[in-house]
């Protein structure tokens, strides 16, 4: 949107006329406009940019850029020291992808400059290597909760149910059926006997309770092993 805002003078006569167009009637919640003008709502010296954008002005990108950094972060920091299981303001898919599966961020004051680019955090390993496309989208599915585990589907459904009671149907009756629980915990017999056929990796003690337990498993160097392991375990529930 911020580009679209920058593109008033664009070769397209209809994009033009969108984008100029759009500013025009924000206040109505189903325009660009209207959700960038909510979403800077409580930005970092958001004022100059809500004005330039209802102006129709063009913003400077790097200008923006390193609020939008900092306003980012900070909502991240916030969710340190939390599990996904926490009662929390914010949602459980970012509690569990900061958990688990975000990269995590720098603790040194300005880690993300380019002078200190050595020391900035790393992507996990199965996002650095080249692997088939159906267990890079098993990956993808588990980091992004596109699954159909009751953790989500109980989230996504018409008679939505509170977290704690989107309990395992497939036989512990005591743990919400959530990533964790279900690649690294559950004792059914068919993921436990996936975990047998996939004995070259390394899981967690069976009573390690840690919140960066998946995160090092999802780690370790076999990489194709657990993107097989996780495909397989995620095709238990269609």
């Amino acid at each position: 949107m911020i580009q679209s805002v920058n593109s008033l003078s664009s070769n397209n006569p209809l994009l033009e006329k969108v984008v100029r167009a759009d500013p025009l009637i924000a206040n109505r919640s189903d325009t660009w406009t209207y959700q960038v003008l909510h979403a800077l709502q409580d930005f970092p010296a958001s004022q100059q940019f809500l004005n330039a954008i209802r102006s129709r002005k063009s913003i400077t990108l790097k200008q923006f850029e390193l609020p939008l950094r900092g306003h980012i972060i900070g909502s991240r920091r916030e969710l340190d020291d939390l599990t996904p299981h926490d009662n929390h303001h914010s949602s459980r898919i970012m509690r569990t992808y900061h958990a688990h599966f975000g990269v995590p961020l720098g603790i040194a004051p300005g880690w993300w400059d380019d002078r200190k680019r050595n020391h900035k955090p790393v992507l996990p390993i199965y996002l650095r290597l080249d692997i088939f496309n159906n267990l890079s989208r098993a990956l993808s599915c588990l980091r992004l909760s596109g699954h159909n585990l009751l953790v989500q589907r109980m989230l996504n459904n018409r008679n939505r149910r509170p977290y704690e009671i989107r309990i395992c149907d497939k036989r512990d009756w005591h743990s919400v059926q959530d990533e964790e629980h279900t690649l690294l915990d559950c004792s059914h017999e068919h993921l436990v006997s996936l975990r047998t056929q996939h004995r070259q990796l390394v899981f967690p003690h069976q009573n390690e309770d840690s919140p960066t337990c998946l995160r090092t498993f999802l780690n370790q160097p076999d990489i194709h092993g657990v993107a097989s392991f996780v495909a397989e375990c995620l095709a238990l529930f269609p």
